[in-house]
């Protein structure tokens, strides 16, 4: 099956289980030309992603505990250099330039189109929990409890939204297993009594929606991957929430299951340990509104330093060498390296750069 608009055309074949998308293509093109086969790929949340910049970042998605991230099921891509060659990356060619991708960003060369791996997805239960303003140190203890119990088939992830009400707790579930244990798998989510509860059994594309949460486009976020959410870190997040602007978000995202199960070494990206990946956003529709909701994602992040062992490449707002080393941790000598070989003035440095003259002892 073929599906084409513009630069964001997709190939599909049902058979082979593999998609073939143009750069252009956004999330919720594949995720609707892929589910009319019954099948679906790790992609992001948000419908309007690039899956291009999505996958070579990594990319998360709910899918990811059961199939890896987005980089993980990346098969090939065809890519122009800045010299101007044609080439493939994948397993048997380039291999070095493949490795650099999955995960090191558009660092190397520029991506025209990309082939995945399929996965047979159609119905999953999806929706969100949410729970009464006022009691997050023991919501985020009991998600955590449910995090180290969850299988490969449950993707959760926990959003703390401040209000006027009081910060509430919200945790989006997607399980793409049987409906019936995916319930009882639930049950001591339920057991804690949240005041809205709209978990069903719907389509995957019907998930894929659901789990997007339109926000004001002008907002400035940062990451931290935490290897433990314990005691004194929700407490910082509990303290940092209830006193929160307007317009303030705190995404965790688990990391556990498939993504966890490929070598640090095998890929660029390098969130390969369980844990916590945190986002930490903050909106403005006001211009005035600005200034306190980056003093409070910076504050937030600065408190939390001290538990912090990394950070995602795709969720950060600004740029330093600092960040993207944290990024790659041990995995950044070898990617300045290939940068050295595949773009050695740096042209391509619109991006969370990693410079080819950087020493890579440093």
């Amino acid at each position: 099956m073929r599906w084409r608009r513009g630069d964001r055309s997709l190939e599909v074949d049902a058979d082979k289980r593999v998609a073939r998308a143009q750069a252009g293509a956004l999330v919720r093109d594949l995720d609707q030309a892929t589910q009319r086969f019954g099948l679906a790929t790790t992609s992001g949340g948000c419908p309007t992603v690039g899956v291009a910049g999505l996958t070579l970042g990594g990319g998360e998605g709910q899918l990811m505990p059961k199939y890896g991230a987005a980089c993980d099921n990346l098969i090939s891509a065809q890519l122009v250099t800045v010299d101007g060659k044609q080439v493939e990356a994948s397993q048997n060619s380039n291999p070095d330039l493949f490795w650099a991708i999955r995960g090191g960003g558009g660092n190397f060369a520029v991506v025209t189109g990309l082939d995945y791996r399929l996965h047979p997805v159609t119905d999953v239960l999806a929706g969100t929990l949410i729970y009464p303003a006022g009691r997050i140190p023991e919501l985020l203890q009991a998600f955590v409890k449910f995090v180290a119990a969850a299988p490969d088939e449950m993707s959760i992830v926990g959003m703390v939204l401040p209000s006027e009400q009081g910060t509430r707790f919200r945790v989006l579930v997607c399980h793409c297993g049987d409906p019936r244990q995916g319930n009882e798998l639930l049950r001591p989510l339920r057991v804690l009594k949240p005041q809205e509860d709209n978990v069903r059994v719907m389509s995957y594309l019907e998930a894929q929606s659901a789990a997007f949460i339109p926000a004001p486009v002008a907002h400035f976020q940062t990451d931290l991957f935490l290897p433990e959410l314990n005691a004194a870190a929700i407490a910082k997040i509990t303290t940092a929430t209830d006193n929160a602007p307007p317009n303030t978000r705190l995404f965790i995202v688990p990391l556990y299951g498939a993504i966890t199960r490929v070598g640090l070494n095998d890929t660029a990206f390098a969130l390969r340990q369980p844990g916590y990946e945190l986002d930490i956003v903050g909106l403005w529709t006001d211009p005035a509104e600005k200034a306190s909701a980056v003093q409070w994602v910076k504050s937030l992040r600065d408190s939390l330093q001290p538990f912090a062992h990394g950070v995602y490449v795709n969720q950060l707002g600004e740029t330093s060498d600092e960040l993207v080393r944290a990024a790659y941790g041990p995995n950044y000598a070898r990617l300045v390296e290939i940068k050295k070989k595949y773009d050695p003035r740096n042209v391509l440095r619109l991006n969370q750069n990693i410079k080819p003259d950087t020493p890579s002892n440093n």
